[in-house]
């Protein structure tokens, strides 16, 4: 059994060794992977003149024809920005996601710097489509199920949260097997790691303090801790060996896997 204290500590003692470069990864990560916000603003003078003629904008407006022009415009524009943004966060910033947790699990299992390349590796041929597929239905179940209620949309929020951990290790692994292993580890695990999250409070407190700037100084701490969660789980519940060359079968056993370790030591 795993306690917050054991996981911050441990976590900590790792990053020290690569805080600058976990703050890199966190940054860009946060920068390709955020929120993405567009807006229109058309602005228009309070007569529009030329020619010696004047034209209020009032009785423009009050033209069925160029009220209807603008409105569809308007629409239209606002569509494509959704497009482009919907699109880009299934395409990109899911996959940024599952490359920020390899990234931070690697660099934790190690206790040294996984390089940068760590946080776009599942753009590589082998990884990406089936990445992109998880996250997509990964977003769409918790959705789902947050449109029937709130709670229930949350408690499948926790119940996948080792979703993009699994896909960052096994690219390959069948989605069907993603989930219900991620379930399997966050059994009775759910309320235990939202306790965790809630415990940095006081750090992005503190952040707020310096103009909010202070807030991105956190985040690789956090996501050291949560890849040691993942460890620790993965230990406990799926009886995988923390430096061990293992991965889980369709039956929630374990085998040793016949390959050679990546460029990164990581199996």
């Amino acid at each position: 059994m795993w306690t917050r204290a054991e996981l911050k500590e441990r976590a900590w003692a790792g990053l020290e060794k690569y805080y600058g470069y976990g703050l890199l990864v966190t940054f860009l990560s946060g920068i390709l992977g955020g929120d993405i916000g567009g807006g229109i603003k058309i602005s228009f003078q309070k007569n529009v003149t030329g020619h010696g003629y004047s034209v209020k904008m009032p009785e423009i407006w009050q033209n069925p024809s160029f009220s209807l022009g603008v409105t569809l415009l308007s629409v239209s524009i606002a569509f494509v920005i959704f497009v482009i943004v919907w699109g880009f966060g299934i395409f990109v910033s899911n996959v940024i996601l599952v490359g920020k947790c390899r990234y931070f699990t690697i660099s934790t299992l190690y206790g040294e710097h996984a390089g940068i390349s760590e946080l776009f590796g599942n753009f590589n041929a082998g990884r990406y489509l089936n990445t992109v597929k998880i996250q997509f239905l990964r977003g769409l179940y918790e959705t789902l199920w947050t449109l029937l209620f709130v709670i229930p949309g949350i408690i499948k929020h926790y119940e996948y949260y080792m979703v993009p951990y699994l896909v960052a290790e096994y690219p390959d692994m069948d989605s069907q097997e993603v989930f219900r292993l991620s379930k399997e580890m966050m059994d009775g695990n759910k309320l235990d790691t939202w306790l965790l999250e809630l415990s940095f409070i006081g750090w992005y407190l503190i952040g707020l303090l310096f103009c909010c700037v202070g807030m991105i100084f956190v985040e690789p701490y956090l996501e050291a801790t949560l890849a040691e969660l993942y460890l620790k789980l993965r230990e406990e519940r799926l009886g995988i060996p923390r430096n061990g060359p293992h991965r889980p079968d369709q039956d929630g056993a374990v085998y040793t896997q016949q390959m050679e370790p990546d460029s990164t030591g990581w199996y």
